[in-house]
């Protein structure tokens, strides 16, 4: 106070005034903290989202960089198709399946033949994008669940199914030598290998 001032009575503190408690004092100051942090805290996981985003970080890139060895990669299931084919590696790494010559219904053509594609979209989700080529196949093709990640059979022979982002179709040609049930094994089979090479 500066000398001379006199005090009011409205300066002087009332002994019987309510005084606050310790714990009143305390609350203003968590209060604002804790507003702060729930603002903030969603605040900047959806910035870091957004960043993790545009960096590429939730894109996938599928578990398929290329496509793997056709024949190769078919050479294990075959015993499921019920008969000896021979192996022919055919352009753009198909692989066509033949009679052996000895066999009473051998043709020098393939009876059935599997290729495969590998979906690399620039950024995104390559396993959608490798489904998206699935969807146009048309009503004939009907769901065949269980193999692979996404399956569609057309009558009783072929088979088109995806794997992350590697499409595998298999083709069967008329005068099968397999049955549907085979075949349908066959790609069961192939699909398991694929997922866990």
């Amino acid at each position: 106070m500066h000398p001379g001032h006199q005090p009011h009575v409205e300066d002087v503190p009332s002994p019987y005034a309510p005084q606050p408690t310790p714990s009143a004092l305390r609350r203003p100051r968590w209060r604002h903290p804790i507003l702060a942090v729930a603002i903030l805290v969603p605040v900047l996981l959806a910035a870091a989202a957004v960043i993790t985003y545009r960096a590429g970080g939730f894109d996938d890139d599928g578990q398929f960089r290329a496509e793997p060895p056709a024949c190769a990669t078919l050479a294990p299931s075959l015993h499921l198709l019920g008969t000896a084919y021979t192996l022919r590696q055919g352009e753009s790494n198909n692989c066509d399946l033949l009679l052996p010559k000895g066999h009473p219904d051998y043709i020098p053509a393939p009876k059935i033949s599997v290729g495969y594609y590998v979906a690399t979209p620039r950024r995104g989700d390559a396993p959608e994008a490798a489904s998206r080529l699935l969807r146009p196949l048309g009503t004939d093709f009907r769901p065949l669940p269980g193999v692979g990640d996404e399956a569609y059979v057309r009558g009783d022979r072929d088979v088109v199914l995806r794997v992350s982002n590697l499409v595998v179709g298999i083709m069967v040609f008329p005068r099968q030598a397999s049955t549907g049930d085979q075949v349908r094994a066959f790609a069961a089979d192939l699909a398991n290998r694929l997922r866990d090479s």
